[in-house]
């Protein structure tokens, strides 16, 4: 499975992750500190979903230009119309089923941006680990 996932883009278990360990430590962090820790979690897993699910989107994306020879712009156009429109429907099944709180998604799904700009370093210790085998 790990070879499939690296065949559409080699840096995306890197940022799987450092989304799991954003993932962790923020549930973590919100059943210490929140009086009421339920909504907040469900929001922030909620946030993470979408994260990992956009990270899969966007690679299958560049993927498809690159090597399909898609038209550029209206594949990405697409491709983030998708995206907000998914985000759009988390948002609107957490708020009106009251199940989680929509700030704490929002924290949920920066867990991408977290993992883009690790994911270089999370590579070198990946690299590193499977060297010392």
């Amino acid at each position: 499975m790990i070879e499939k996932i690296k065949d559409i883009n080699p840096s995306i278990p890197g940022m799987l992750i450092v989304q799991l360990l954003y993932l962790i430590v923020g549930e973590a962090l919100i059943i210490c500190i929140a009086k009421t820790p339920f909504k907040p979690a469900i929001g922030f897993v909620a946030g993470v979903a979408y994260a990992v699910f956009s990270t899969f989107h966007m690679s299958l994306r560049i993927r498809k230009v690159v090597y399909g020879g898609a038209n550029t712009s209206i594949t990405f156009i697409l491709g983030y119309v998708i995206r907000l429109i998914v985000m759009l429907v988390m948002f609107s099944v957490l708020y009106v089923f009251d199940l989680g709180d929509l700030l704490f998604a929002i924290l949920g799904m920066f867990s991408m941006k977290v993992a883009a700009y690790i994911q270089p370093f999370t590579d070198k210790l990946i690299n590193k680990i499977k060297k010392g085998r």
